[in-house]
């Protein structure tokens, strides 16, 4: 038995036998400092000891484990500046060609790395760090590659395929990373707490969390500020993703020539980053001073994401003032034409309401359920979007259903648009109209496209659903009212006519026995 385990089991009056002090010590030697924080003093009383005892026989356990079980120091890769000027425009072009080397991007891609790396050595510089989102659909698409460059790359690269959100914390406090978390998926939905800490990190001017240390529980201050990039399969979580320039990888294609990238062959590399860190060290009065011009088109989010990156490129010169403006909104657009399910919900209420200003809840379902790109048909377990999923949906927008009458019979449990105007004008006021896919046996098709400059939406025409036959009814005696307030919806739609007219003469037509 360890000789300090010997006195800690004298000092317990021989009430714990040795091997269950042994076992308590070996559990406490493997814990983090806030984890053993949170353990000492109940495994203590537990053994009948004093916690400064504990500490000791802890402490010597782990020497002679070798230090195995407390893992190894953080000793980070910091390149040294390079000894001559750099020209930003070169340093940036030359990134950009050493990422295009080794991974397949797409259109922007490699700019928006490139300028990212250098917002990795400017972190001192700004007040907004976004997160670098390398996510890919499949396995095998080239995201811990990237990662692995980007190590290369950066100031102080710290490289994860885990982590807890203690050990993040405590890392950027101890050491000022550049964080490279790889394989996500497999833990970061899983934690609240790991997502809230890289959220902060986004805003120097909260990037903090407050823990209590010690026997006192003292509360202390802990900075989250650091660059990150994460690579994962699948979307981040929204609150990332919202604070996040993406990267989308793919499988490359067999016609698709990129070099093998070799950890122990990175000379080049690590040139670029002197390079990158003399760059920063001579132009970071400046990037303090810079307030770039926005493009239009950015929402305030993405805005705050490209504005570092940004003034990296208006100060660099060349061709990247236009190129970074051009990337910002390409990536942009492209994250956001699915967006989440809520502002995807919104979007489809849009499209909705442009041709009506009321509809009942069962005709909404009725469309959504029918929208194959959409996850409404399969939203919970294969199951189609349901009434009550779609009124909480909606809830968290101030938007709830009421009785809403269309035509003549009695009102039913729908929405009307002036209920969405606010949140339209908020989260989708400039959507892009997506085409409805109707089911075959029913709602209508119409097709819309939409002007870039105006939004303004232009119909192709719309077909009726099948078996919209009137069967005579009557204007005093709407015994199929279905029928009737279709066929009156169809004239409405088609014919360019006020609800009002629709339904006259759609009352007309029956009575006279025209069929559809």
């Amino acid at each position: 038995m360890p000789h300090n385990t010997e006195n800690m089991w004298e000092e317990a009056g021989g009430e714990s036998v040795p091997g269950e002090i042994i076992s308590i010590v070996d559990h406490l030697s493997k814990l983090d400092g806030l984890e053993y924080e949170q353990q000492r003093k109940a495994k203590a009383d537990q053994l009948g000891v004093r916690t400064s005892a504990l500490d000791k026989a802890v402490k010597e356990h782990r020497k002679e484990q070798g230090g195995d079980a407390r893992g190894r120091a953080l000793n980070l890769y910091e390149p040294e500046p390079w000894p001559e000027a750099v020209d930003g425009d070169d340093l940036l072009n030359s990134l950009v060609t050493a990422l295009r080397r080794y991974l397949a991007l797409g259109d922007g891609a490699a700019e928006a790395m490139a300028l990212w790396v250098v917002h990795a050595h400017a972190i001192g510089a700004t007040q907004i760090s976004p997160r670098l989102a390398v996510t890919s659909p499949e396995k095998r698409c080239g995201k811990s590659t990237a990662l692995s460059v980007l190590q290369q790359l950066v100031n102080k690269p710290l490289p994860a395929a885990n982590i807890t959100a203690a050990a993040l914390f405590r890392a950027v406090e101890a050491v000022e990373p550049t964080l490279l978390i790889d394989e996500a998926d497999t833990f970061l939905r899983d934690s609240d707490e790991l997502r809230g800490i890289l959220n902060s990190g986004h805003n120097k001017t909260s990037a903090f969390v407050i823990r209590v240390v010690g026997d006192d529980h003292e509360p202390r201050q802990f900075t989250t500020w650091a660059p990150v990039a994460i690579a994962m399969i699948g979307k981040l979580p929204d609150t990332l993703e919202d604070r996040a320039i993406p990267i989308q990888m793919r499988r490359k294609r067999p016609d698709e020539a990129v070099a093998r990238f070799r950890p122990d062959q990175t000379d080049l590399l690590k040139d670029l980053a002197s390079m990158a860190a003399r760059w920063v060290a001579d132009n970071t009065v400046a990037l303090e001073k810079a307030d770039p011009a926005m493009p239009s088109g950015l929402n305030d989010r993405a805005a705050d994401n490209w504005r570092p990156l940004l003034a990296i490129a208006d100060r660099a010169g060349g061709d990247w003032p236009e190129l970074a403006r051009t990337t910002a909104i390409k990536l942009t657009v492209a994250n956001q034409d699915e967006g989440s399910a809520k502002i995807l919900l919104l979007a489809d209420f849009q499209k909705m309401f442009e041709n009506r200003d009321r509809i009942w809840t069962v005709d909404a379902l009725e469309i959504l359920q029918a929208m194959e790109d959409r996850p409404w048909p399969e939203w919970s377990r294969g199951k189609p979007v349901s009434a009550r999923q779609l009124a909480r949906l909606l809830s968290g927008f101030g938007i709830k259903s009421k009785l809403v009458r269309i035509g003549p019979g009695d009102p039913k449990k729908g929405y009307e648009k002036t209920a969405f105007d606010d949140a339209f004008a908020r989260y989708t006021p400039a959507q892009k109209v997506t085409e409805l896919q109707p089911k075959e046996t029913g709602a209508y098709s119409d097709n819309l496209s939409v002007t870039t400059e105006n939004l303004v939406t232009h119909g192709n025409g719309l077909k009726a659903a099948k078996n919209n036959d009137c069967n005579l009814v009557t204007d005093e005696n709407p015994q199929n009212r279905d029928e009737w307030e279709e066929r009156a919806a169809v004239l409405e739609f088609e014919g360019g006519l006020s609800r009002e007219d629709a339904e006259r003469q759609s009352r007309q037509q029956c009575k006279q026995g025209v069929r559809t």
